[in-house]
């Protein structure tokens, strides 16, 4: 019997007999009291019975691990039957009570049954027979002692004999129960044991099927993630792809800028992004800045640290994507201020010499956590764009403007100015030529060489090109020493002032050239549409007779179309 089946029984047993041995102290008292008998000796001995057997009974129950009341629980059978049957050696017992005692040895009996774990040896056989026989004897024979005579003296010994065989049979039959029940409980037991071992396996199967499900979920999670980066990234590459179209069509270094920038917005869904190009990379005399932002506050920063950020990048002298600010933490003193919660800059560069940068900015937490692969190809892509817009520049440049001053050539002049006519006749401008031509350039080459009229020539060009700037005009070198200034938008008195300033600019400056100072002067002729002449077709040609007016009329000096009789300085 399990320690779990004999804690249950005990605890059972324990009430039961207390019940018991209550039942049998008031049936003593009962009994003595209704002068069934009259013994002494019977109350006395069975009130004192069965108050030790109580107290026997709480010290062997009350801890069936404890070693040392287990020992006495293998002889409480003894002890019980004993005590309850030696009353009959002393006293005949009473019918009634005769009865009750013999119910409960059996009841001891029946517990030691329940409580023996080992049967079938021959200290239980003992045992049984052993308590049969006294039992028998002193309860059976003794209690009729009075009535035995002759031949009923062999009975009463058949009668010892069928108690003891009755306790054995008792003991047989509930052996044989409890093998039967065993040989079940065995047989349940290892069947039950199977069915755990298999329902420990079907655990397991189903922990790994749950672990497999648990990993395909979280396969399924990353597949997910994957398209969705995979997708994320086809978009980034056609984008890339339709950029580059757009640049193999486009030789506009600025606007194939803009559609980069914008492809980035668009793509990446920024807060700001700019494009910053240093001065002199495609033919630029000024830094380019182009800044696209949903945040004034970022385009202002961007336009104010743009400047400082490339300084800072070429001094560090690596292509590398640079972090200026990572999720708040501004790691350099620039873009401080606006709501920027990540910036880096990209730097543009060709042969690892940084021409420029791109800077990229966001509000968003951990903005660039995929990396900065579509930022880089975006700069490599316009950098590959612009060597080759460059080289067409500089190839269109080459046919455009002429080789020593760098200013439009006669060549290009006459291809643009008839469109530009049309275009202004159609508009209804004002507009106004004006020709100039360097005096005594002639003496210059003799005097100094060609070499100084080269340099001479260059300082006039240049003059000239800067009031073209300035005044969003057009210079040209027209011929020799002949030079053109073509404002549109402007009348006969606006660029005759234009003009003063020019001819005092070219009078005062001097031309050094080796260990010579060479000072020249100029004369001027303007021509206007529709002020001086009414066909746009004849201001060239009267601008250069007004300039040749100049020139056989003192040198030095401005002579307006019209008004040749007027001296201008």
């Amino acid at each position: 019997m399990s320690e779990e089946s004999k804690s249950k029984y005990i605890n059972n047993f324990r009430l039961y007999n207390r019940a018991t041995y209550a039942f049998f102290l008031i049936l003593v008292l009962l009994i003595r009291g209704s002068d069934i008998t009259k013994s002494i000796f019977f109350l006395v001995y069975y009130l004192a019975v069965f108050v030790f057997l109580f107290a026997f009974d709480e010290f062997v129950f009350k801890d069936r691990k404890n070693k040392f009341p287990a020992l006495f629980f293998q002889i409480r059978t003894y002890v019980h039957v004993v005590l309850v049957a030696t009353g009959g050696i002393f006293i005949n017992i009473p019918t009634v009570f005769y009865g009750a005692l013999f119910l409960y040895i059996i009841y001891i009996i029946g517990q030691d049954l329940i409580f023996t774990d080992v049967f079938n040896t021959f200290m239980n056989y003992t045992k049984r027979v052993s308590l049969g026989l006294y039992t028998g004897l002193t309860m059976c024979v003794l209690q009729f002692r009075d009535t035995i005579t002759g031949v009923w003296m062999l009975i009463s010994f058949m009668a010892l004999i069928i108690v003891a065989a009755s306790f054995v049979f008792m003991y047989i039959c509930y052996y044989n129960s409890i093998s039967v029940y065993d040989d079940r409980y065995t047989k349940l037991y290892f069947k039950n044991a199977d069915m755990i071992a298999e329902n420990k396996k079907l655990l397991k199967f189903q922990e790994r099927v749950e672990k497999v499900n648990n990993e395909i979920n979280y396969q399924k999670i990353n597949l997910t993630k994957a398209n969705d980066d995979l997708a994320k990234i086809n978009e980034e590459t056609r984008s890339l792809i339709d950029v580059m179209k757009y640049f193999a069509a486009s030789f506009d270094v600025e606007k194939n800028a803009h559609v980069m920038l914008q492809n980035v917005v668009n793509i990446k869904e920024t807060g700001a992004v700019a494009l910053y190009i240093d001065k002199d990379v495609y033919m630029n005399e000024e830094p380019y800045l182009e800044i696209i932002s949903d945040n004034a506050v970022a385009e202002s920063l961007l336009k104010q640290d743009i400047s400082n950020i490339y300084d800072a990048i070429k001094k560090r002298k690596s292509v590398a994507p640079l972090v200026l600010c990572d999720n708040y933490d501004f790691k350099y003193p620039f873009l401080t201020g606006g709501n920027m919660c990540n910036a880096v800059v990209f730097p543009a560069y060709e042969n690892d010499y940084v021409y420029g940068v791109m800077v990229v900015t966001s509000s968003k937490y951990d903005f660039f956590e995929n990396g900065y692969a579509f930022y880089e190809s975006s700069i490599m892509d316009f950098t590959s764009a612009l060597i080759s817009d460059r080289l067409y520049l500089q190839t269109e440049d080459m046919a455009k403007k002429d080789g020593l001053t760098k200013i439009y050539n006669r060549i290009y002049f006459n291809k643009f100015y008839p469109e530009l006519k049309e275009e202004v006749a159609a508009s209804g401008d004002t507009f106004t030529v004006c020709m100039l031509d360097i005096d005594h350039f002639k003496n210059v080459n003799d005097t100094y060489g060609h070499l100084a009229g080269d340099e001479v020539i260059k300082t006039v060009a240049k003059f000239d090109n800067e009031f073209a700037k300035k005044y969003d005009g057009t210079a040209v070198r027209y011929g020799g020493e002949e030079f053109l200034l073509i404002l549109r938008g402007k009348g006969v008195e606006e660029t005759l002032k234009i003009l003063q300033e020019l001819h005092a600019k070219i009078k005062e400056n001097v031309v050094y050239y080796e260990d010579f100072e060479i000072k020249i002067n100029s004369s001027m002729g303007i021509a206007s549409y529709p002020e001086t002449c009414s066909d746009i077709n004849d201001v060239l040609d009267r601008s250069d007779k007004a300039m040749y007016y100049s020139k056989e009329h003192g040198r030095g000096r401005i002579t307006i179309d019209g008004r040749e009789g007027e001296e201008y300085k």
